[in-house]
């Protein structure tokens, strides 16, 4: 044999395997295609579903991801910033104004999981609100979602300190070794000690965060529990 016929018919058997593999590949298509498209499918016997069937199946019943129940719980430990009104995700327009206002960076914008609308929030338990006395965040607002307090109210009530003794130097000591919540603390009354742990009055506590940032403990000994907006 020539080596002209030889190259022949080897080219000849290669091309004839692809043309029967792609002849197979056709037919499957076709299979599926009229399964797809046909009014009154056959059912698949129990333990023999097609990948097809299995894929529909899936869509029907989707199943939540990790990540987003994730989210759902970090938002539920944000606050919204001092003076928000009843109506404020009605009225906030997500300018950020009072997040540039705040002179100790504690807002921050979140995307509602609803919306592609941003509304600011912080979080006491990793930055604290300072309750500055003439109130910037609530000033720089435009739209009136962020009230100004009456000289008759008090300050803000984001949440209440709780104790984590375990946590706490005082624990570990037995002994007042520290008391930085207490001299934390902005407002008058709020922190006492029994004993030598920390207790945190329900009713003069703003949950501002500022006896969590300052506690020198890690963990922290000290968490606000927010309530919720």
């Amino acid at each position: 044999m020539k080596r002209k016929d030889l190259f022949r018919e080897g080219f000849k058997s290669v091309f004839q395997f692809t043309f029967n593999k792609a002849d197979e590949i056709s037919e499957a298509i076709k299979e599926v295609w009229e399964e797809e498209t046909d009014p009154n499918p056959k059912k698949q016997p129990k333990g023999k579903q097609t990948l097809n069937s299995k894929h529909s199946k899936q869509k029907e019943n989707p199943k939540p991801t990790p990540v987003r129940k994730l989210k759902t719980r970090m938002f539920q430990t944000l606050s919204l910033p001092p003076g928000a009104s009843s109506d404020f995700f009605s009225l906030c327009t997500g300018c950020n104004e009072c997040i540039f206002s705040c002179p100790y960076a504690v807002l921050f914008p979140v995307t509602a999981t609803d919306s592609q609308n941003s509304f600011p929030h912080f979080d006491p338990n990793a930055k604290a609100c300072h309750l500055c006395s003439d109130w910037p965040c609530i000033n720089a607002c435009p739209e009136e979602a962020l009230i100004p307090y009456e000289m008759s109210d008090n300050t803000p009530n984001f949440g209440k300190a709780k104790l984590l003794k375990d946590f706490c130097i005082n624990q570990k000591t037995g002994e007042t070794t520290c008391n930085a919540c207490f001299v934390t603390c902005p407002i008058e009354k709020t922190v006492k000690f029994k004993g030598n742990l920390p207790v945190f009055s329900q009713s003069n506590c703003t949950g501002c965060g500022l006896c969590v940032e300052t506690c020198p403990s890690f963990p922290k000994a000290i968490q606000i529990k927010l309530i919720q907006n």
